[in-house]
């Protein structure tokens, strides 16, 4: 069982790291204890999404890629597009102002083990 997250960004932020833990416990967490939907993604992804639409996906390496539930703004775009969470469940911003990529900010290190 990971520890509890940061919180404030959906039920992907609500726990913390899950490195080290088989796929089967992650598995089992996601989707029995938080009610994740799984479906395998066209890459082969394992994707479990929540109630309030936030994602944990698990790449065929084991990588953990957490993004947060949507905002939106009073004009109704979403305000968080692109971000995503590290492995305590903090938002990690992805983007510059002028929409690159930041370097260093794609993968946090968390991975699960077969």
């Amino acid at each position: 069982m990971p520890s509890q997250g940061a919180g404030g960004n959906g039920t992907a932020s609500e726990f913390g790291d899950l490195t080290g833990m088989t796929r089967q416990a992650v598995n089992d967490f996601l989707r029995d204890e938080l009610g994740g939907e799984i479906r395998t993604t066209k890459g082969g992804y394992l994707e479990y999404e929540f109630a309030d639409r936030s994602r944990v996906n698990i790449r065929t390496d084991g990588e953990v890629i957490r993004t947060p539930a949507p905002r939106y703004g009073s004009d109704g775009r979403k305000i968080n597009k692109g971000l995503r969470l590290d492995k305590d469940g903090s938002l990690v911003k992805t983007r510059d102002e002028f929409g690159n990529q930041i370097l260093g900010t794609h993968n946090t290190g968390e991975k699960v083990r077969d």
